[in-house]
């Protein structure tokens, strides 16, 4: 046959001589494929395989009808030049849809894919729907992974032609423009100048796009294009049905390990996700891969987020012994009206319980934004690694990067409600106790006052009993946020009480030292970036701790040139912290600190 082809190009009957040949390959085509229909009909030849027989029988094709394009190639191009060989692919395209339809039937009725795409449908526009009518999702697991695997098999077909007729162009320019064999006889005899060079290039170059620009539109008027189209649009909803039944699964059987600081939704829930995308990318559809991303991240932010976020909306029980006294007689007032016995270990287990759920809501909240993270990684290596034109994925993935941001600052929040609950009012009675000691101090009290610490110890001491409780309870970045949150507490806290005292110039020393102690704390229990929790409080101490006005003044002027400095005392603060000493006038401080330039 392939010597009677080459007959045709002598007597200038090209088109008619690659009918014959085009029909001659779509006859071994079609008998290529029965015997792998046969084979397909009667299970396969492994039966490890039967979860992906079908696209086990598409690849077969497939390769079949590779063989024959690059066993024909080299004749067409010969014979009829590499033009022609684009003519041959489309006069084969038609049979190749042909027969893979024939396959992709079967699976359609084998599989009953239609039939469980129409229930899928009708589940995700449901509200809600009963166990019984939830699809097996380990079938359908299976059926999703077959789906992606055909479509990637169709793929790398398309992809192969593409290949073929570039590389045929490019043995035919060989062959014309270098039968030599000499790059530099060639060089000189084809390229005088540059310019003919780059014309030539630009030549090639155009000559190129244009074929991609025709095997493109030939590929995708196909019938295999549209069916694949097909099967990926009802890939996508049954895998967003798939992901969100999962999930939803995940979170209602979410536990606890003992001593563990997150929940087993964490886990779960982002394995699903990766998984669903992952198997998304394995179908090379860009489009596929957008649509499940947008699928996965609006799950994540709806029913994964509504998850994690309710515990910390129940907030975090006070701790004061006012409250738990006030629960306990609340709890026993109400077993006495329904003549009960008092039991209030339920109350205390009730209480406890709320907590714990408020701590692990607390901790998934914030770990949930190493998993994207994580995610991100992962997804930006599967699209280096598989497709070609991952730039277009890049604001499908900034999702991610804005529901971090939200998770962070539903954590925060979170901090910030911790300690209002757990540590803001302890706080408050131990920085009472500041207006019990006095501070216009003599020389033997400021003596005795420093070997014996009346006041910042004892703080410093149930400060820590606070923090040191929630350390072994909170993931490492909730802590330090906490410590950080527990910093600005205390410098408010001392605040309020040092505007209701008077020192003199002793009581500011001993006030000062105090300080010291309690910032040297601080920065050995989290990083020196605390500092600026304190900077104002800072200043005040430093402030009240000048033996005069005018070196009070000098001060506030640095403080106020420093670009370093975030917390500038306003001039009504300069004034309330300079009256708190008994030897500065209230006429001298008006009139100095109305001469600076605030």
């Amino acid at each position: 046959m392939e010597r009677l082809f080459k007959l045709f190009p002598l007597i200038n009957e090209h088109q008619s001589g690659l009918k014959r040949y085009g029909s001659h390959i779509c006859d071994k085509i079609a008998e290529l494929s029965q015997q792998n229909y046969k084979i397909m009909q009667a299970g396969g030849t492994d039966d490890n395989r039967k979860n992906v027989l079908f696209a086990d029988t598409l690849t077969m094709l497939f390769e079949g009808i590779a063989r024959l394009v690059e066993l024909s190639q080299p004749v067409i191009i010969s014979a009829y030049g590499q033009d022609k060989m684009l003519d041959l692919i489309e006069i084969i395209q038609p049979q190749c849809d042909k027969q893979t339809s024939l396959i992709l039937d079967a699976f359609l009725q084998k599989r009953h894919f239609q039939e469980l795409a129409n229930q899928v449908r009708v589940l995700l526009n449901t509200d809600g729907f009963s166990q019984t009518e939830r699809i097996n999702p380990i079938e359908l697991d299976l059926l999703l992974s077959e789906v992606t695997l055909m479509h990637t098999r169709a793929e790398l077909f398309w992809r192969f032609l593409k290949r073929r007729l570039n590389r045929s162009a490019e043995v035919d320019r060989k062959r014309r423009t270098n039968d030599l064999d000499d790059p530099l006889i060639d060089e000189q005899r084809d390229f005088e100048s540059e310019e003919q060079r780059e014309e030539y290039t630009a030549k090639m170059k155009k000559q190129r796009e244009e074929r991609d620009r025709k095997l493109d539109l030939v590929l995708n008027r196909s019938g295999l294009n549209t069916r694949m189209q097909e099967l990926l649009g009802n890939y996508v909803l049954m895998e967003q049905y798939y992901m969100t039944n999962s999930v939803q699964k995940a979170i209602s059987m979410d536990t606890v390990e003992d001593g563990a600081l997150t929940s087993s939704l964490l886990d779960d829930v982002f394995f699903i996700v990766r998984k669903c995308i992952r198997r998304s990318i394995s179908s090379s559809s860009i489009d596929c891969i957008c649509a499940m991303l947008n699928n996965g991240v609006t799950l994540l932010e709806t029913e994964f987020f509504k998850c994690i976020s309710a515990p910390i909306k129940s907030g975090y029980p006070s701790s004061g012994w006012t409250t738990e006294a006030y629960q306990t007689a609340q709890s026993a007032y109400t077993a006495v009206l329904q003549q009960s016995k008092v039991v209030t270990d339920t109350s205390i287990n009730s209480i406890e319980k709320q907590r714990n759920s408020f701590l692990i809501g607390l901790n998934n909240m914030r770990s949930s934004v190493e998993c994207i993270c994580t995610l991100k990684l992962g997804l930006a290596e599967d699209f280096e690694k598989y497709l070609s034109q991952s730039k277009k994925l890049e604001n499908a993935v900034s999702q991610l990067d804005d529901f971090t941001k939200r998770l962070e600052q539903h954590a925060n929040l979170g901090i910030v409600k911790l300690c209002d609950a757990a540590i803001r009012t302890k706080l408050k009675s131990s920085a009472d106790e500041f207006l019990e000691l006095p501070h216009i101090l003599s020389d033997e009290e400021l003596a005795d006052f420093e070997i014996n610490d009346p006041f910042m110890s004892n703080f410093i001491l149930q400060l820590d009993k606070q923090l040191v409780r929630f350390e072994t309870l909170l993931v490492q970045e909730n802590y330090k946020m906490l410590v950080s949150c527990c910093a600005g507490e205390v410098a408010q806290q001392l605040e309020r009480v040092i505007f209701k005292c008077s020192f003199n110039r002793l009581g500011a020393l001993l006030l000062d030292k105090e300080f010291r102690e309690l910032s040297s704390y601080l920065s050995s229990i989290a990083s020196w970036n605390i500092r600026e929790k304190y900077s104002r409080l800072s200043n005040i101490v430093t402030l009240l701790n000048c033996e005069s006005l005018d070196e009070a003044l000098q001060l506030l002027e640095q403080i106020n040139n420093s670009l370093l400095s975030t917390a500038i005392l306003s001039q009504n603060d300069i004034r309330r912290t300079l009256s708190l000493r008994e030897e500065f006038s209230r006429d001298q401080i008006n009139s100095k600190v109305k001469a600076l330039k605030i």
